[in-house]
């Protein structure tokens, strides 16, 4: 007897390491790699499926309020600068301190868009942050939790918890067949790295009830999901007032 697994490859999260999880490559490939990944978040919903939750948090907004958000594990920081610019539009002073261990891709970051004195790069690793409890209004990632085990995303979301004063926007991958599929029709004619890790992310990445069940885990039970354009989801929601 086949067991769920072995019938449905999309049952269960796999633990497959991603090529670019074990190895940095050379400079430029990971320019490519970013530059692609900065073209899905712009074209397929990625970038709006974040700026979403915001809209949404911002209605309790004043005008002109300055509000502080730390980006986790930035990649090209293109939704840092996404949100930046909103709060532009929107008369906010948003301003993003974007993170990420990889100094590749940080430097990717710098070239890729000018300096913005509300956008912030900083080297830091997500699992031991350099900054106090209660430093930032929102914590933020995009297209991070899939490269993370369970027991690992619960340690990010208590961190993230701890960070925020306000709330908190998780955004990633859903894991099902029609993902996988367009997936792989979207990095077939990119970078052979692309296609290997781009297909894989979608069977290392969550269901929705599954990321929710983690949230408990965390203690953090007032995130919610919601689904997004392009086979993306959103964690997100905002502290309760005591």
């Amino acid at each position: 007897v086949r067991s769920e697994s072995q019938s449905d490859p999309f049952a269960r999260r796999t633990n497959q390491p991603e090529i670019l999880d074990d190895h940095e490559p050379e400079q430029a490939v990971v320019d490519r790699v970013y530059a692609f990944l900065a073209m899905v978040n712009r074209r397929l919903g990625g970038a709006a499926a974040t700026i979403a939750r915001f809209e949404a948090f911002s209605r309790k907004w004043r005008s002109g309020e300055r509000i502080e958000v730390l980006d986790v594990a930035t990649g090209a920081a293109d939704i840092p600068r996404a949100l930046v610019a909103w709060g532009r539009v929107k008369g906010f002073d948003l301003r993003v301190t974007a993170t990420d261990v990889s100094t590749s891709a940080l430097d990717y970051a710098r070239r890729t868009g000018p300096p913005d004195a509300r956008l912030r790069l900083v080297r830091a690793d997500a699992m031991c942050p350099p900054w106090r409890d209660r430093a930032f209004d929102y914590v933020t990632s995009a297209l991070f939790f899939h490269h993370l085990t369970d027991s690992r995303i619960v340690e990010v979301l208590r961190t993230s918890a701890r960070l925020a004063r306000r709330g908190i926007v998780v955004n990633d991958l859903v894991r099902s067949r029609r993902a996988w599929w367009l997936t792989w029709l979207i990095t077939w004619p990119f970078h052979p790295i692309l296609h290997h890790d781009g297909p894989l992310s979608i069977r290392r990445a969550l269901t929705p009830g599954e990321i929710v069940a983690l949230a408990r885990q965390a203690d953090v039970p007032w995130l919610t999901v919601e689904r997004h354009f392009g086979e993306r989801m959103t964690l997100a929601g905002e502290r309760p007032e005591v």
